[in-house]
């Protein structure tokens, strides 16, 4: 009858004492804004720079520091139990929309505003980013890429013809939405 052997070599080093992990926590500060004046520059000043008429009504994604990196969970079903994963995500996971509250009898937005915010949209720079400055909240100025400007709706832009008669008003709701590719 034969006799089988197995032979394995192998060496057993010393535990490591301790293991140092870094995360880089941001505290949000108390932060009531001031009434400076948002504003967009585009690179080279190719188009002159667009300080807004007045600040949004509302915004997300964005208050002293963008918001925008919140981690993202997912539970996936295993045979015995369940697997949950935790990433952390990266600054531009996330938009950030500005909303100016127009009505049906109620204007937030000139259409000269309007007009200039759409050609920033309309017209993307072909090296470099538009800056974004939201001096009511921060000092910091951040690279962003526009995805949308929408007037009235989902991806449209609509106009009144008695409001642009009546004094060049755009009587809807307006959403600017980007995306922030870093700081300056």
């Amino acid at each position: 009858m034969a006799e089988l052997t197995s032979e394995t070599t192998f060496s057993v080093v010393a535990a490591p004492e301790y293991f140092e992990e870094f995360e880089d926590l941001y505290l949000y500060p108390e932060n009531a804004g001031s009434g400076a004046l948002r504003e967009l520059r585009y690179p080279g000043d190719v188009l002159p720079p667009l300080i807004y008429e007045s600040n949004p009504d509302r915004w997300e994604n964005f208050d002293s520091v963008p918001m925008t990196n919140r981690p993202q969970v997912k539970a996936e079903l295993t045979i015995a139990s369940a697997q949950i994963v935790q990433w952390q995500g990266y600054l531009p996971d996330r938009p950030v929309k500005e909303v100016w509250r127009g009505s049906d009898n109620r204007s937030r937005m000139t259409a000269y505003m309007l007009r200039r915010l759409y050609e920033y949209f309309a017209y993307p720079p072909e090296s470099g980013y538009i800056t974004w400055r939201p001096k009511d909240r921060t000092e910091q100025l951040y690279y962003i890429q526009i995805e949308s400007v929408q007037v009235g709706g989902q991806d449209i832009v609509s106009f009144d013809f008695v409001a642009m008669l009546g004094g060049e008003l755009i009587p809807f709701e307006v959403v600017f939405q980007f995306r922030i590719i870093g700081e300056v």
